[in-house]
């Protein structure tokens, strides 16, 4: 099995207790949504060149990095295609939510920093191998990257117990999103990068 198809499983196990994607996904149908929802995500951005996909060899943690664009993007008929599919295929997913869910997509990316920086759109450890090191030993190659450098990393953690994981790696809030009327939240950080001179 490729390293990718490894990837939907493993983020659908870490996310099943996440506040953010419980209320993306509400309901008795919870498991398989985000099961979908991650599969259209890792098949998206492994077609993607500016995206990295990692897998540690256990098959117990992923995470999926958004590198950092120095160009201002244009748009163009591949981007259009890519963000139709999209709105298609969150359409099926939260049926008359759609609007709501848009919205709050939409707040989102409009605190992405301006500036060039990596993105971590996603890491998850299956809960039964969590506490272990594994997410940080993940993240850790491309923190490095960042420092050597010189670029900042940015994330929104989707759940307030990781918080203290993300301050131990050098995150710091930059801005809590408090959404659709209160009944989703999420916390923008972010990592400058550390020197790297001795």
């Amino acid at each position: 099995m490729q390293k990718v198809q490894r990837i939907p499983k493993i983020l659908t196990k870490a996310f099943l207790g996440d506040p953010f994607m419980q209320w993306l996904f509400p309901g008795s149908d919870h498991s398989e949504k985000l099961e979908k929802w991650w599969i259209f995500i890792t098949e998206a951005n492994s077609a993607n060149s500016n995206s990295r996909l990692d897998v540690d060899d256990k098959n117990t943690t992923a995470a999926i990095w958004e590198k950092p664009k120095f160009e201002i993007p244009t748009g163009n008929k591949k981007e259009e295609e890519n963000e139709s599919a999209f709105g298609q295929f969150l359409l099926g997913l939260v049926g008359d939510r759609i609007n709501d869910v848009v919205e709050v997509l939409r707040e989102v990316n409009a605190e992405h920093p301006k500036e060039p920086h990596w993105y971590l759109q996603a890491v998850g450890t299956d809960p039964s191998k969590q506490g272990q090191g594994k997410g940080a030993a993940m993240l850790k190659p491309v923190l490095e990257i960042c420092d050597e450098q010189g670029l900042g990393a940015y994330l929104e953690s989707s759940n307030p117990r990781n918080l203290s994981f993300y301050y131990r790696l050098g995150f710091e809030i930059t801005k809590d999103l408090v959404l659709d009327e209160g009944k989703a939240q999420l916390t923008c950080m972010w990592r400058s990068p550390r020197s790297t001179q001795v």
